[in-house]
């Protein structure tokens, strides 16, 4: 079982949000028991953050998982992101959100930054402004993308969610600027592991904090960031 320690740290975001430190990603989970049984296990384990995307097809189980765990919404912090490939990430929030049976998730990225920095940000913050939306961000932008992004934003996003192998991947963002400059604008930065693993560790940077936190001891494994 997550220790209550793991299970109960958290980072507050720019906007005076809350966002917890340890969570389960379900990428690569497919929609069906599967999923709605990691979700009810990881929740049953004290997870309290489950991370999942318009683009992974399993929005609906993980809506299933939370009802079936029978923990309350209030208490778990729901991940989804937008797919920049659709063109209004307002609707497709509302979409998302008949999927998952919520009214509203917590935080509310752009997946990536297709189309340019700034082409969806519109739609964020109008999802945002209606309350379908706590929290919003954004996912594998570099400096260059947050730079844009910052200077035309009306609200500013409060998390960049990096890939993990980011460094390895033809054409990802470096993460070590892209963190740096997180820190710079109050971003908080997240970290995903690699793909074969469902499971992720979020660390925040921040104007009072130098430098990433160390990764929290997952369930069943030492996988660790770096």
């Amino acid at each position: 079982m997550v220790s209550k320690t793991a299970a109960s740290r958290v980072r507050a975001l720019a906007d005076g949000n809350q966002i917890p430190l340890l969570g389960l990603g379900v990428w690569q989970v497919p929609n069906g028991p599967e999923c709605v049984s990691a979700v009810r296990w990881a929740l049953d384990l004290g997870y309290r953050h489950l991370d999942t995307a318009q683009i992974y097809g399993n929005e609906e189980s993980v809506g299933r998982g939370l009802i079936e765990s029978g923990v309350p919404r209030d208490q778990v912090f729901i991940t989804t992101k937008f797919d920049p490939s659709r063109k209004d990430p307002e609707a497709e929030l509302e979409r998302s959100l008949t999927r998952l049976g919520l009214d509203y998730v917590d935080l509310y990225l752009v997946h990536w930054p297709r189309g340019g920095a700034t082409r969806a940000w519109p739609g964020m913050e109008a999802a945002h402004e209606l309350g379908y939306a706590r929290s919003i961000g954004v996912s594998n932008f570099g400096v260059r993308e947050l730079e844009q992004m910052m200077e035309s934003a009306t609200s500013p996003p409060v998390v960049d969610r990096f890939e993990r192998w980011s460094h390895t991947r033809p054409g990802a963002a470096p993460l070590g600027p892209a963190a740096r400059c997180c820190r710079t604008r109050q971003i908080n930065a997240s970290r995903a592991p690699q793909r074969e693993c469902p499971h992720f560790r979020l660390h925040a940077v921040g104007p009072r904090h130098g430098s990433l936190l160390d990764a929290l001891d997952r369930t069943g494994g030492t996988d660790r960031a770096t």
